[in-house]
């Protein structure tokens, strides 16, 4: 056998095979491991009434049904009876699990136990009717429901989320009192943008505030698709000064919450948190953040959003099996509402046709009997004459207008209640039953009437488990915008560099009274650097790069540390290496790049700002020359330029024309003489040395004056 075509041939199977195991039903939304468990336990009788069993007893009633082991089904059981679904497939006893915290597995399952809840047993009711379809298990050993009846739509009442082959669920609860209501509204008015007003949103078991947009779920619930905004909930204490984390986002595990909480205030971005202490216990869920004082709640609590998963995104996704048990199909509400209204009419028809039958072959028997009513003493006497049953029946065929059915039920009749006063009591029904049977075929040929039916079923639901939404609603403009500029703590500070390339970002508060720094043996400072904390960074390396970062980013260091190799903050090539850095807060005034062959080119730092969080640019700027210096200008100065044979010239930059292009090769600036070249271009405010300034200045693209005997040029270092 060829192995390529053996796996194209067995893959197709094996990928239905996966995808009807692994998407939840339109008629019920259960996943099959979930409908098994709820048959198993039905067929043996653990219902709500009856005393709870060991979860290993109930999932050894499981496996006749389940193919895939134990402990998957141990976990799905699990899974069916914690606080990660809105109502409770199982009714608990013990620990079954909480989907809030990453160490809530549960006990194992020889220690707790379970039964059906009340919640199954109406997703179950009506099944010993027939009237949903049933297959064959695994082993062809007995008989389990394809689907289950679920006179609750459960589809949308309880959480599913599954991946299958090239497909993925993700069906978020919703409160059970808002979608029938939204159902009975669909099929009283046919309207379905009033329905999706109804149901408005998922609600969720672990509570929780859900950011509600209109437009955001219309779209969600007419595609089928979408995403969402839901956060946690918190409870300040104002005389403790403490904010305390009681309910998080679905999804969400509170250890996540402190996890990042406590990695962003190791980076200095939450100072105001004094302390963290998880606080949870058999109350529930509690991490207590304990703050400083007259800090802002609010910016607070947006800062938990915006920095932590307190706040999170989660994506819908309505894939699920059709009606026809095989194929997967992306449905929005209203498909969703039509098949599953469409399951209920077929299961209600089923079971009118189940009573009908029930009705007609009591009926029947009746006859029989009242056939006989005429001559009973012949009737006794054929039935005692008869060596045996088969016998009695076929003399009660030939003497009366009775068939095999009627025969045999008369035969399995005492003796003692062969009698008058017996028949005529059990024949006066017959009107009755024939009363009843037309009002059962009546309301089964009649699709509005069962339509009135699932609504009063859907009310009937509403009274039995309707409760008010866990999740709160929050409306967008509820809720402050802010940017992420707000959050930044602001202060002023310095920024070093050095010639090995370390860089140390020190607030000015550290360097009060502190002169020195501290730096490797052999290295040196190579520039130093005034800056605000939220100020961006842009770093130009000898590769014709501009490395752009945020301040606040830079770990905050103290003069006796050396600060960070700035090869693990930007990926720098092997030959790469940082020549200047200038910091900016709004990309105004401009960079000033002055050549070795005496040009000088004036470029708008805006250039530089990005609409996008671009952290690399390349060509930022021209390599035609040798760059001498690089100087970023908030407004234009008297810079002096020096070449190799001590031709100096003195400009004011307003001279020079302002390019945009960051590939500007400049205009000239110092003319060469004797091949010489500039080897000097500075401010004039960080120059000392010459007595006669004035001597000095010239216009731009002149060869400047030679250097009057006892004048230097003298570079302050600051």
């Amino acid at each position: 056998m060829n192995i390529i075509d053996t796996l194209k041939t067995e893959f197709v199977p094996y990928a239905g095979e996966i995808l009807l195991n692994n998407l939840p039903n339109v008629a019920d939304g259960l996943l099959p491991v979930q409908r098994k468990v709820l048959w198993a336990l039905h067929k043996n009788k653990i219902s709500s009434d009856k005393p709870y069993i060991k979860l290993l007893r109930a999932s050894a009633f499981s496996m006749v049904y389940y193919i895939f082991g134990d402990l998957p089904l141990a976990s799905a059981m699990k899974n069916m009876a914690n606080n990660g679904i809105n109502y409770l497939y199982l009714d608990p006893k013990g620990s079954f699990g909480d989907k809030r915290k990453k160490e809530g597995v549960g006990a194992s399952p020889r220690y707790i136990e379970c039964r059906l809840s009340k919640y199954s047993e109406d997703m179950l009711n009506g099944i010993d009717k027939s009237i949903i379809p049933m297959k064959r298990n695994f082993d062809d050993t007995e008989d389990e429901p394809v689907i289950l009846p679920s006179i609750i739509p459960n589809t949308l009442i309880n959480s599913s989320q599954s991946i299958a082959v090239g497909e993925a669920s993700k069906m978020y609860s919703h409160n059970l009192e808002e979608t029938c209501l939204s159902i009975i509204s669909y099929i009283e008015k046919n309207n379905i943008d009033e329905a999706i007003n109804i149901i408005k949103c998922p609600d969720f078991s672990i509570g929780g505030n859900i950011i509600y947009d209109k437009d955001t779920f219309y779209k969600i619930y007419t595609t089928g698709v979408g995403s969402f905004t839901i956060m946690g909930n918190y409870v300040y204490n104002e005389k403790e000064n403490k904010v305390s984390i009681n309910e998080v986002p679905q999804g969400t595990y509170i250890e996540d919450i402190e996890e990042k909480l406590r990695k962003s205030h190791e980076k200095g971005l939450f100072k105001e948190v004094v302390d963290i202490h998880d606080s949870s216990g058999m109350q529930g869920i509690q991490l207590d953040i304990y703050l400083k004082k007259n800090v802002d709640i609010d910016l607070f609590v947006l800062k938990l959003r915006r920095y932590t998963p307190f706040e999170s995104s989660l994506s819908f996704n309505c894939t699920m099996i059709d009606l026809d048990c095989k194929t997967p199909v992306l449905m929005n509400l209203q498909m969703i509402y039509d098949k599953w209204i469409q399951h209920r009419v077929n299961c209600i028809k089923n079971e009118f046709e189940f009573d009908i039958n029930k009705n007609q072959k009591q009926l029947h028997l009746l006859k029989g009997l009242y056939n006989i009513l005429l001559d009973l003493d012949k009737a006794i006497s054929l039935i005692r004459e008869s060596k045996n049953d088969q016998e009695a029946i076929e003399k009660l065929k030939e003497s009366f207008p009775i068939d095999d059915f009627q025969a045999d039920y008369i035969s399995q009749i005492r003796l003692i209640n062969i009698n008058k006063d017996y028949i005529v009591k059990r024949t006066k029904n017959i009107d009755d039953i024939k009363k009843e049977l037309t009002r059962l075929e009546d309301i089964r040929s009649n699709d509005g009437e069962i339509k009135n039916i699932i609504v009063k079923q859907l009310q009937e639901a509403i009274k039995k488990h309707g409760c008010e939404r866990k999740t709160k609603i929050i409306y967008e403009n509820d809720t402050a915008n802010i940017t992420e500029e707000e959050f930044i703590e602001d202060y002023n500070c310095k920024i070093f560099f050095t010639k090995e390339g370390y860089i140390k970002k020190v607030p000015l508060t550290s360097l009060r009274g502190v002169n020195l720094q501290k730096i490797k043996e052999g290295d040196k400072i190579i520039q130093e650097l005034d800056a605000l904390n939220k100020a961006d960074l842009i770093l130009f390396s000898n590769k014709q790069i501009a490395y752009k970062l945020k301040i606040h980013e830079i770990n905050d260091s103290k003069t006796s540390l050396l600060g960070d190799y700035i090869n693990n903050i930007i990926d720098l090539d092997k030959d790469e290496k940082i020549i200047y850095m200038i910091s900016t807060t709004n990309y105004s005034g401009y960079l000033l790049i002055a050549f070795k062959n005496g040009k000088i080119a004036k470029i708008n730092l805006s250039s530089y700002a990005t609409k996008t969080n671009r952290s690399k640019l390349i060509n930022a700027y021209s390599t035609d020359n040798e760059i001498v210096n690089i100087l970023h200008l908030e407004k234009d100065i008297d810079l002096l330029c020096k070449s190799s044979i001590n031709k100096v010239l003195i400009v004011n930059t307003e001279q020079i024309t302002v390019k945009s292009s960051k590939m500007s090769v400049g205009v000239s600036v110092l003319k060469s003489k004797k091949d010489s070249y500039v080897e000097l271009c500075v401010p004039m405010e960080d120059v000392e040395g010459l007595d006669n300034i004035e001597y000095y200045k010239g216009n731009i693209n002149s060869i400047g004056n030679y250097l009057k005997k006892g004048d230097e040029v003298n570079v302050i270092v600051k």
